[in-house]
């Protein structure tokens, strides 16, 4: 008796939207789990089970400074002290700098010029923090400082002397936190292979989108996973995560993630 393989596969739309069925929805927004009216159901004889996800949608807005973690600066000049507090969000340099001055005028500080003014050194990627003014100090050393992306030790940086004075950052800086997204799901038992782990990975998605946009990510070739245990089985309940390129969760700032997963098979046809 011979036979054909021939190809079969089912589609599942997924989002974290409540609205849209998600159910147990974490507080940062970055997982999920979806319960199926109609489950998974594949033929004990299918052959060749493997999972992708040939499109998904994700908001670029992962914040690089996060309410109570890293939103706060320390600074003085001369007798005055002010604790500035950033509002959580998605920052780069001219919007960060907006921010905090913003705060200081807020607090009464000197606003013509401003206290200080962070200036990007583009053949170093590292910050300059601007002191316009004698007496003025920022703090790094507290953990809640966002200290690690303008790239400063924790330190205090100053008093300045002169007016106005340079201080170059002690490392790079690290705006973007983010090199790609990973989209993983229990849907697989290992998923895609990142090095010498399994992390039940399904797709990596490129950051292809500037911040505060939507990152569209239709593969031309999306990676598959491989799910033979799939076979033979009813699966009902599939839970969905998402992290940064260390397998660390990500805050998806109140936005929603989708995608569309794709289980494929091939099942035998008898022909003789």
């Amino acid at each position: 008796m011979t036979y054909n393989l021939v190809p079969e596969e089912f589609n599942i739309l997924v989002s974290s939207d409540p609205l849209n069925g998600a159910r147990n929805r974490t507080a940062d927004g970055s997982s999920f789990s979806v319960q199926l009216n109609t489950p998974i159901q594949i033929p004990a004889s299918a052959k060749h089970i493997h999972v992708s996800v040939p499109n998904s949608t994700i908001w670029n807005v992962v914040p690089n400074i996060i309410e109570g973690v890293n939103d706060t600066m320390y600074i003085s000049e001369n007798a005055n002290n002010y604790v500035i507090v950033i509002p959580q969000g998605l920052y780069d340099l001219p919007s960060l700098n907006n921010a905090i001055n913003v705060q200081l005028e807020n607090e009464g500080a000197l606003t013509d010029p401003s206290i200080l003014t962070l200036v990007a050194e583009e053949s170093t990627q590292k910050v300059i923090i601007k002191a316009n003014y004698t007496g003025v100090s920022i703090d790094f050393r507290p953990d809640d400082t966002f200290r690690d992306i303008l790239g400063f030790d924790a330190r205090v940086v100053g008093p300045s002397t002169l007016a106005p004075e340079n201080f170059r950052a002690d490392n790079v800086a690290r705006f973007n936190v983010l090199e790609y997204f990973k989209i993983h799901s229990d849907i697989v038992p290992m998923g895609i292979q990142q090095n010498e782990d399994f992390d039940q990975t399904i797709a990596q998605i490129q950051i292809s989108a500037l911040p505060g946009s939507q990152i569209i990510d239709a593969p031309f070739l999306p990676a598959k996973s491989e799910a033979s245990y799939l076979a033979g089985t009813k699966k009902k309940a599939i839970r969905f995560w998402l992290t940064d390129q260390r397998n660390k969760l990500v805050n998806t700032n109140g936005e929603y993630y989708s995608a569309r997963i794709t289980i494929a098979y091939l099942l035998p046809e008898h022909i003789a």
